[in-house]
């Protein structure tokens, strides 16, 4: 199956199918259970990325039936908390959303700022510019310290615009006099920098270094298909593929070696 073929139906399914609840006595390894996937760099691509080869490798040792489709993240979360959708990759976890799903953590990634010109050097630099232009996805997390960068640009009157992907961002910053700055991880900036030529003109300011508090980011569980016995099961399994080596493996063929040490850091 070629892989435009693969996401067109991916996204057809996305469109009208959703997963029922867990029964009472019911396993999750019982049921087909949707896992929906948004365009993330080398995490995930048009059916390729570190997050489809996570979740198959869990699916093979787990014994699960897992149904992929692509969404939008806004969407995600939504069918998340109105579950109608049973699992998701590569969320952060928050109070809010500790209300309607588990979390289960894989991979860390650190948010990087992308400028458009090399004269930003500092935080400052683009909050004191109100000429400048900053965008983000929207319903994402940045961590503490670019979700806070993000209240100051926005309470100081800055332009701030809100697209649905993180590739619209890219799109942005190749445009070359939309956005100054955007705000990525490694395994999203590194894949779209380079396949849109942009390595030697964006500048990459590693501002929250060493980060207050790693970002982790985890496999998505609503509580209403999944029974805390089952995340203990699924959570052994991605301990022991971090113990056996096979997450760094995963990461290994898309990251660079720095930023796998970093992604194995939780």
């Amino acid at each position: 199956m070629s892989k435009s073929f693969a996401a067109i139906v991916m996204f057809l399914l996305a469109l009208g199918v959703s997963s029922s609840p867990l029964a009472e006595g019911e396993k999750a390894t019982e049921k087909i259970l949707e896992v929906a996937f948004y365009e993330s760099g080398y995490l995930y691509s048009n059916g390729v990325g570190i997050d489809i080869d996570v979740i198959n490798e869990i699916k093979n040792r787990g014994g699960y039936s897992f149904r992929p489709v692509e969404m939008s993240r806004a969407r995600i979360w939504k069918d998340l908390a109105e579950t109608r959708l049973a699992m998701s990759v590569s969320g952060i976890q928050t109070p809010e959303r500790d209300t309607f799903a588990y979390f289960i953590p894989y991979i860390v990634q650190n948010n990087k700022a992308i400028v458009a010109h090399a004269r930003y050097t500092t935080p400052e630099s683009i909050l004191n510019d109100k000429a400048a232009k900053l965008a983000v996805v929207r319903s994402f997390k940045h961590g503490e310290y670019f979700d806070a960068f993000i209240d100051k640009f926005r309470a100081n009157g800055g332009d701030l615009t809100e697209v649905a992907t993180s590739h619209n961002l890219f799109l942005m910053l190749k445009a070359g006099d939309r956005v100054e700055m955007i705000i990525s991880q490694p395994a999203f900036y590194a894949k779209a920098l380079k396949e849109m030529g942009l390595e030697s003109s964006a500048v990459i300011r590693d501002w929250d270094s060493p980060p207050k508090k790693p970002i982790v980011l985890s496999l998505i569980l609503s509580k209403a298909h999944f029974s805390e016995a089952d995340v203990a099961e699924m959570k052994k399994i991605v301990q022991a593929m971090k113990k056996d080596g096979t997450l760094k493996r995963i990461f290994s063929k898309y990251l660079s070696k720095k930023d796998v040490e970093e992604a194995l850091n939780f």
